[in-house]
């Protein structure tokens, strides 16, 4: 799921949730509730600042499945500083959410060469600080372009195509299962749809 809040840790070892997969985007809180998901894609928040300040008050995840969603586009960020206060904090890895597909709007429908390659380069070198890899991506033709160049750093993406923008912001997004004909060693997961 995507929250904008560290989950509370539960006391009793043996919960549940323990194996849940939370994407942390802090930036969700200082957008309206309620509002379309593409304020996420604008520029009305420093998504990377967001992130610092709320991993500087947050306490340790260790034991959880954490994963820090980022703008990687984003070009004033101290990525080595990130990455040091992700391993700090017991997060396990990186997510580019929102991807660059959907913030910049460079995608174009048909393309097979989705992927950004400043996302991609970014997400491999993170990889290499020793943070594992949900890559979001906003059609199936990035998914099937990520999968060959990212091959098996990957954890999982999250299908995330244009129409998803009009999504609510909430403070908790489910995510579920979502299967890509003929793709994906990774598991692929969408939004779930508000019923």
């Amino acid at each position: 799921m995507i929250i904008d809040h560290i989950a509370a840790r539960a006391h009793d070892g043996s919960s549940s949730r323990e194996s849940e997969t939370y994407i942390f985007a802090p930036s969700l809180r200082t957008l309206p509730q309620g509002f379309p998901l593409v304020m996420a894609t604008l520029p009305v928040t420093d998504w990377n600042a967001e992130l610092f300040q709320a991993l500087r008050d947050a306490t340790s995840v260790q034991g959880k499945r954490y994963y820090a969603a980022m703008m990687m586009i984003d070009p004033f960020t101290l990525w080595e500083d990130l990455a040091d206060l992700l391993k700090e904090k017991g997060f396990i890895g990186v997510v580019n959410f929102p991807p660059a597909s959907l913030a910049e709007g460079t995608q174009t429908a048909g393309s097979a060469e989705a992927a950004n390659t400043i996302e991609i380069d970014r997400l491999k070198w993170y990889h290499e600080t020793g943070l594992r890899l949900v890559y979001t991506a906003s059609s199936t033709q990035e998914i099937a372009s990520v999968q060959n160049r990212l091959a098996d750093l990957l954890d999982g993406i999250i299908y995330f195509p244009p129409d998803t923008l009009a999504h609510p912001v909430g403070s908790r997004m489910e995510l579920e299962a979502f299967h890509v004909p003929g793709l994906s060693s990774s598991s692929v997961w969408s939004l779930k749809t508000t019923p």
